[in-house]
């Protein structure tokens, strides 16, 4: 791209660079933990009913009176017997006890706030009959960040700050590595200044901007033609060409953000330290994006998207059909799922900027960014279908990614090739691979013949 050219004759990626990189980066190394933060603000402590207010608790196994066992023998978390059950509170360990009525928690809950001194769920009771508003905070928490986001990222653009066109969309640091600077050459005269000696200051910012114009107005012409015929939104629908990657692209964003954010938002659910297992599900990133990086740059784009998607949804589909005793195994699944989702993410950035053609790629990556917000507004929401099965979850999780992952045989490879400028670009890919198809049927087709007259002599 001729862009790039510009950048080196301009001197590339400097000091400035480098630092507002820095400064840009360091915001956002808190956005992963504000978007998982309901995993603690929402934690559901282990709780059963409230007798009624003028119960004496003193009185020795007063307040087991009043509670029924489950199997396991522990206290029942939405029930209470309608009137104190005095004996044994249950005769093997093992059955209900007692055969008295039982009631809903009229009076509330008492919560164990040794792990949570106060979470959202003790402040408004969300459990029993009212737990589906949990997943529906955490998902009102994803439309706030897409609105949020939406509306910021336009006000940016506007008030003329340099910015990703739909970094309001996208919501993720990894929108970094495919802006070329990643600043815009218009502030390199201003950027200079700083850096430069003070008695030079103005000279070096002058001269910067002066040559910066005339660098830019030779070797910008594509870019400026292709600026006059901007393609919007509606035309990833109406191309033929475009819209498959469309809507090929958007299963894989809602697949992989959809599955991410099932995971990441059930780390109660694996039976071990909240604490510990969300320090192993954030360690995790750095080795699965190395190894993802690798991979996406020897094997290529396609495979390494499929791969990871794959995995993820398997790991996740076996973990649905382990014991919920067997908690290593299970969050050791969790997080190798995690770590190939985490790739997925790197892929999926790359891998949709090389395939839309310039024109429309920045609206592309928007619109895929998204679809990546609506799967995290799903997510939660399935997490009410446990009340069906305890694992139903974990298959709708497992399931999406796998279904998802075979849309990228639908794709081309984009290692070692150009990017396309245009649609026409697009169409032209398309048709030559086409083309390639056509001519090794031909060339088969001779050796065939071959084979069957020698098979004849």
């Amino acid at each position: 791209m001729a862009f790039n050219d510009l950048l080196l004759q301009v001197g590339g990626a400097g000091r400035f660079q480098q630092i507002q990189v820095t400064l840009v980066v360091l915001p956002l190394l808190l956005m992963a933990s504000h978007n998982t933060l309901q995993n603690f603000t929402a934690a559901v402590p282990t709780h059963h009913c409230r007798p009624p207010a003028d119960t004496n608790l003193s009185k020795d196994g007063e307040l087991d009176a009043w509670l029924p066992r489950d199997r396991q023998g522990r206290p029942e978390s939405c029930l209470r017997f309608t009137s104190p059950q005095r004996g044994l509170p249950f005769p093997n360990g093992t059955e209900t006890n007692g055969t008295g009525a039982t009631e809903p928690c009229t009076h509330g809950w008492i919560y164990d706030n040794s792990t949570f001194p106060s979470t959202i769920v003790m402040e408004w009771d969300l459990v029993c009959s009212r737990r589906a508003l949990r997943q529906l905070a955490q998902s009102l928490y994803m439309v706030g960040v897409l609105l949020g986001a939406m509306i910021f990222g336009h006000l940016a653009d506007r008030c003329g700050v340099d910015a990703h066109p739909h970094a309001g969309l996208c919501g993720h640091p990894d929108w970094l590595c495919l802006q070329p600077g990643p600043v815009s050459p218009g502030w390199c005269g201003l950027c200079c200044a700083p850096l430069a000696l003070p008695a030079a200051a103005g000279l070096r910012a002058l001269f910067c901007l002066l040559h910066l114009l005339l660098v830019l107005r030779a070797s910008l012409q594509k870019e400026l033609t292709l600026g006059k015929g901007q393609a919007s939104a509606m035309e990833l629908l109406r191309c033929p060409a475009l819209r498959r990657l469309f809507l090929c692209l958007s299963m894989l964003w809602f697949a992989t953000s959809f599955a991410y954010y099932g995971l990441v938002m059930d780390l109660q659910g694996f039976g071990v330290s909240i604490y510990l297992i969300q320090v192993i599900f954030g360690a995790v990133d750095l080795p699965a994006k190395l190894v993802g990086f690798l991979v996406i740059n020897s094997m290529g784009r396609r495979p390494a998207q499929m791969a990871s998607l794959l995995l993820a949804g398997v790991c996740i589909l076996i973990n649905g059909v382990v014991p919920q005793d067997q908690s290593i195994v299970r969050t050791s699944l969790a997080v190798l799922g995690k770590g190939c989702l985490a790739a997925s993410f790197n892929c999926i950035f790359l891998y949709t900027g090389e395939l839309y053609p310039t024109v429309i790629r920045q609206t592309g990556l928007g619109m895929g960014s998204t679809l990546a917000r609506v799967g995290s507004i799903v997510s939660p929401l399935v997490s009410m279908t446990a009340e069906i099965y305890p694992s139903v979850p974990l298959f709708i999780y497992g399931a999406v990614p796998v279904a998802a992952s075979a849309a990228t045989v639908f794709l081309p490879e984009t290692l070692g090739q150009p990017l396309p400028d245009t649609v026409q670009d697009v169409e032209n890919r398309r048709r030559g691979k086409r083309r390639q198809q056509r001519q090794e049927r031909k060339q088969m087709v001779p050796l065939q013949a071959s084979a069957q007259a020698k098979d004849g002599l």
